[in-house]
C-alpha cells in the first residue's frame, strides 16, 4: 500500500532543518542524496527549476503566485514524469530503486525544503494525499538567523579567473542574490509571505500540522513524539529522548537580548499576523 509523503514547509531558518533530521533519525526517509541543510536534492533542485521559471527567488517568492494556467498545466504534467523518471534515483539511491514511481513508496518518507511553502501549489496535484508539517518561528529571530547566514555567504565570494570571464561576456550568475534582505523590518515582510502561504494550505491538506518552534524548545519530547506519530514513524521513548538530547532552550526568542532587534519587534507586534500565532506579547 503507497504511504503519502510528508512535505515539510516553513520560512527558512525556522528550525526545520533540526526537526527533519531527528525525524529521519527516527525513520522517515528524506532521500539518498542531500544538500547541506538536509534537502533533498532531487526535489531540491526540482524546486529551484520551478521557481526559476517563475521568476522567483528565496527572497522574492511572490513571483510565484503569477503563473498563468497553462505553464502551471506544464509544469505539474512535469513533475508527473519527474516522480517516475530515472532521475527519482537521486531521492531514492540504489536500496529502494525498485520502485518504478515516487508515488509507490510504501515506507515513511518526505521531504523538507522551504520553497516547498510556495511550490506545494503544484505539488499537491501530484501527491493530493500528502501530509504537511508547517514549521514555525517568531519572525525577527528567523530573519536574524537568516541575514546571518546570508551574509556569511556574501562574505565568501572571491572573484576569481572563471568569474572574471563570466562576468566579461555578460553570462555570470555567480553573485550571491537574495538582495532583500538588508534589513530585519524588511525580512519581517518575507517572513508574512512565507507563513501566510503555508497557513493558507490548511484549506488543501487536512492531514496538516503546525509546530510552533519555541513551544518545540520548550518541551521538544513531548512535540517530537507528537510529530512523530503524525508523520506516521514506528519509535520508542528512548529514541525520541536520545534525539532531543541536543535541543537548546536558550534559543528560544533569542533576539530579546538584541537592542536593535527588539525596537523591529515593537514595530511589528501588533500586526495580525504576530497576533494570530501569539507572538505580540513576547516583551
Amino acid at each position: 500500500m503507497p504511504i503519502p509523503p510528508v512535505i515539510i514547509i516553513g520560512m527558512h531558518r525556522s528550525g526545520t532543518t533540526m526537526i527533519t533530521k531527528m525525524l529521519e533519525n527516527l525513520g522517515l526517509f528524506v532521500g539518498d542524496k542531500k544538500e547541506i541543510n538536509n534537502e533533498a536534492l532531487f526535489f531540491w533542485d526540482i524546486n529551484n527549476w520551478i521557481f526559476e521559471i517563475a521568476c522567483s527567488r528565496a527572497d522574492l517568492p511572490h513571483n510565484f503566485q503569477y503563473l498563468n494556467p497553462r505553464t502551471r498545466q506544464i509544469l505539474i504534467d512535469d513533475l508527473n514524469y519527474f516522480v517516475q523518471s530515472s532521475q527519482k534515483k537521486k531521492f531514492l539511491g540504489d536500496k529502494n530503486n525498485a520502485y518504478k514511481s515516487l508515488k509507490d513508496l510504501d515506507i515513511p518518507w518526505g521531504w523538507k525544503d522551504p520553497k516547498n511553502s510556495f511550490t506545494i501549489d503544484l505539488w499537491k496535484e501530484i501527491f493530493p494525499n500528502a501530509v504537511v508539517l508547517h514549521i514555525y518561528r517568531n519572525p525577527i529571530d528567523s530573519i536574524s538567523s537568516f541575514i546571518e547566514r546570508d551574509l556569511k555567504m556574501k562574505d565568501k565570494y572571491q572573484l576569481n579567473w572563471k568569474k572574471a570571464l563570466k562576468r566579461k561576456l555578460l553570462i555570470s550568475k555567480n553573485y550571491h542574490s537574495n538582495f532583500r534582505l538588508y534589513s530585519l523590518e524588511e525580512g519581517y515582510n518575507l517572513w508574512e509571505e512565507y507563513v501566510t502561504k503555508c497557513m493558507q494550505q490548511e484549506q488543501f491538506f487536512p492531514n496538516m500540522k503546525h509546530v510552533r518552534y519555541e513551544d518545540f524548545l520548550a518541551e521538544p519530547s513531548l512535540h517530537l513524539h507528537s510529530i512523530a506519530t503524525f508523520c506516521g514513524l514506528n519509535f520508542t521513548e528512548q529514541q525520541i529522548n536520545e534525539q532531543v538530547k541536543s535541543v537548546k532552550s536558550d534559543r528560544s526568542f533569542a533576539f530579546t537580548k538584541n537592542p536593535e532587534a527588539i525596537d523591529v519587534y515593537l514595530k511589528v507586534k501588533d500586526k495580525p499576523l504576530m497576533k494570530q500565532l501569539n507572538y505580540d506579547n513576547i516583551i
